[in-house]
């Protein structure tokens, strides 16, 4: 089953926020973690059952070298990206 994948509004403000972020740290910094990000939706796409749920309904994964997950929600053959925050965030 292929799967498409859809980003919300919210999770491309936050992907763009900690983009900035990082890049303020150290140039390059946030193409590491965008490329972090994009690993992890190839993840989604090839298995997205594979994680963990958050409760009854959305699920997440969790980047490996930043402190970052992407919450999200199977529904049919899509996966809506409903946030991607940094763990120390209020959950939803």
């Amino acid at each position: 089953m292929s799967f498409e994948l859809l980003i919300q509004k919210e999770a491309w403000t936050e992907i763009q926020l900690a983009y900035d972020w990082y890049e303020e740290q150290k140039e390059g910094l946030g193409n590491d973690f965008l490329a972090e990000i994009e690993k992890c939706y190839n993840d989604l796409i090839e298995n997205p059952h594979r994680h963990s749920y958050i409760n009854h309904l959305y699920r997440r994964i969790k980047t490996e070298r930043f402190p970052y997950i992407i919450i999200y929600e199977i529904e049919d053959e899509r996966i809506l990206i409903l946030r991607v925050r940094h763990v120390k965030q209020k959950p939803l």
